[in-house]
Parts: structure tokens; sequence; C-alpha cells
């Protein structure tokens, strides 16, 4: 999903983890509008600031941007914990958590395993 629209960049906070919280003004919303900013929440994207006129000639650049190459919050093992948690909580928790990502993993390692030549 695409989000565009005029803003002005009112402030931006140091972390102590050297990124950068940067806050943003925008006009009023309609409730419409302000449920597809609150579906946006929390994902993972590209913010382009543009200040002055001019047309949006680097929206095609923009959308080419390959997001799995900067997305690093999560190592790829957190991620497939997190898949495994969600489709835990898909099959309505069939059993404890734990158990279930243990069945799965293992699942994981023996499917790898077979591959490997002896």
């Amino acid at each position: 999903m695409r989000l565009i629209l005029p803003a002005i960049l009112d402030g931006y906070q140091r972390r102590k983890d050297k990124s950068v919280s940067l806050r943003f003004v925008t006009q009023e919303k309609s409730s419409h509008e302000i449920a597809e900013i609150d579906s946006l929440t929390d994902e993972f994207g590209i913010l382009y600031f543009r200040s002055g006129d001019g047309p949006l000639e680097d929206t095609e650049e923009i959308d080419a941007i390959d997001l799995d190459e900067y997305d690093t919050r999560k190592t790829q093992s957190q991620r497939l914990r997190a898949v495994l948690y969600c489709l835990w909580k898909q099959e309505g928790e069939p059993g404890p958590w734990t158990d279930f990502y243990k069945n799965k993993t293992q699942k994981i390692i023996e499917h790898f395993k077979s591959k490997l030549e002896d």
C-alpha cells in the first residue's frame, strides 16, 4: 500500500540505538484516510520526503526498492519464529506453543537434513 500526502516535518528525536524517530504533521484527515494510515502501523516501508514543488518523478524508482534488503529489524530465525507463531494462532493454538514450535522446527531440520549427501 502507498501513502502519499502533504505533510510538515515537525521534528525528530535521536534514539540511543543511533536510529531517528521522525514526526510529521498533516492537514485534517477523514476517518477513511486515518484508517488507511492506521493500517500501516508497524509496517516496514520507505519514507520519501520532498520539500518544494515539482512532479513526483521518483515514485517508480522508489516503488522498485526491494524492502527485504533493508528490513533488518529481525533476524531470519526471529522471522521464522514469528511466522510459526502466527501459524499456531491461525490453527487455533493446538496445544502448547513450545511443543508446536519444536515440532515444526524439527520438521524443517529433517527436511533439509534429508537433502544432505552422506
